[in-house]
């Protein structure tokens, strides 16, 4: 899979996209009040990065495919994503992985 930058979640939901985790942290606080600013938010993700997103609906970072940064910044959150060896990917690209 191209991986291509990351994604900021927070429960199923992809909050921020970007080149670099602080890039995808900005755009996240648009949808998150719950943090002072850009440090705050990076530095909590920054304590457990591959914390489980199933964990108190709090923001999480993964790094991310080309496909799933465009499908996002084309319309939001797709209605099938899905994370495969700690890469979040669109759910074709998970079918076409598992082949």
């Amino acid at each position: 899979m191209d991986v291509n930058g990351y994604i900021i979640a927070s429960d199923s939901a992809i909050i921020g996209v970007g080149e670099t985790i602080r890039e995808a942290a900005t755009q996240a606080l648009e949808w998150s009040d719950d943090y002072e600013g850009v440090d705050a938010l990076v530095a909590d993700m920054e304590n457990d990065l591959e914390k489980a997103h199933e964990e108190d609906g709090k923001p999480y970072v993964r790094r991310a495919t080309a496909a799933l940064i465009d499908a996002v910044e084309r319309g939001g959150t797709p209605e099938q994503w899905t994370i495969v060896d700690n890469i979040a990917c669109t759910a074709e690209e998970a079918t076409t992985q598992s082949r």
